[in-house]
């Protein structure tokens, strides 16, 4: 484990002590995101059967090319949407919306420090069983899921097999790759950080009043290694197939965990003010201020820095 991730994991501990509107408003926007790519096939909008060859097209049966067009002017379908989001939010999608993204969330749980071993039972076994729905809910566009129950011999073998494998690799990815994919990997990801990102909505960083108790929480808990409080400044070097010292903000997914970190913190200190947010905002991304002197969190091991100027 890197010592970026580690410090992220330590952040994430104590976020995770108490509730959070966040944390409802992800679950509602991941269910939506499932519920999508169930309700499509299985209502038979658009999806190929490979099993029985019962194509489907606007809720009625159609030769496999027709059926094979519907798949795939509903995947462009919800690429636009995407995109229309990210246009007026960033990569908000990348942060609330994609499934993948919660895959890493859950394997997180996991990792996280302090847990006895049935509370990692339990993390382990939603992780799987997110996985579990995930990898189904792809499979509906391609295949009849009446297969797994109702198949013959060969087929059974072939859609269980299948089945185990792509669940096993989906959880693997959560436990070990996580937010790299992000980084370095999703091709809509990349791509988006090649789009302008929206201007009046997202992560901003207002100290007029000088609240930020530089503690850092909020640079460690990004899980994509940014500067919340300056996303404006170059990001310098990046993993994979993304532009080198482009603005942090072209990579932030918007998830809102330096935000519910700065809040965690500055409600421990007694403070009232949370100059990190998330929401629409008019003016440069970073308003500075003489803040009070660095101080060193328990989040934070090593001294705490200044935030670059920008």
């Amino acid at each position: 484990m890197s010592k970026l991730t580690n410090k992220r994991l330590k952040v994430l501990r104590q976020l995770r002590r108490t509730a959070h509107h966040y944390d409802l408003r992800r679950l509602l926007t991941i269910g939506i995101s499932l519920a999508i790519l169930f309700l499509v096939p299985l209502s038979g909008l658009a999806r190929v059967d490979l099993w029985r060859g019962d194509h489907a097209l606007l809720f009625r049966s159609v030769p496999f090319k027709h059926g094979l067009a519907g798949v795939i002017v509903g995947i462009c379908a919800m690429y636009v949407v995407t995109f229309l989001v990210n246009v007026i939010g960033g990569r908000l999608f990348c942060g609330w919306g994609c499934p993948v993204g919660q895959i890493s969330r859950f394997g997180e749980a996991v990792d996280t420090p302090g847990l006895n071993r049935r509370q990692r039972l339990r993390a382990a076994l939603e992780g799987a069983a997110f996985s579990l729905l995930l990898v189904l809910s792809i499979f509906a566009w391609w295949v009849d899921l009446r297969v797994f129950w109702g198949g013959s011999s060969q087929a059974l073998l072939i859609a269980w097999g299948a089945l185990v494998v792509s669940v096993v690799l989906t959880y693997a990815h959560g436990r070990w790759w996580r937010w790299g994919f992000c980084m370095s990997t999703c091709p809509i990801g990349l791509y988006y950080s090649f789009v302008s990102p929206a201007k009046w909505f997202g992560v901003h960083f207002r100290n007029e009043n000088s609240s930020c108790v530089e503690c850092n929480a909020c640079d460690n808990v990004c899980p994509v290694h940014l500067a919340p409080r300056d996303l404006m400044a170059s990001s310098g070097e990046r993993p994979g197939f993304s532009i080198a010292d482009a603005p942090g903000r072209n990579h932030c997914l918007e998830c809102g965990d330096c935000v519910r970190a700065c809040e965690w913190m500055i409600a421990k200190t007694g403070g009232e003010e949370v100059p990190l947010l998330m929401s629409f905002f008019s003016g440069p991304q970073r308003l500075p201020a003489d803040g009070p002197a660095a101080d060193t969190s328990p989040l934070d091991p090593e001294p705490a820095k200044a935030p670059p100027a920008c």
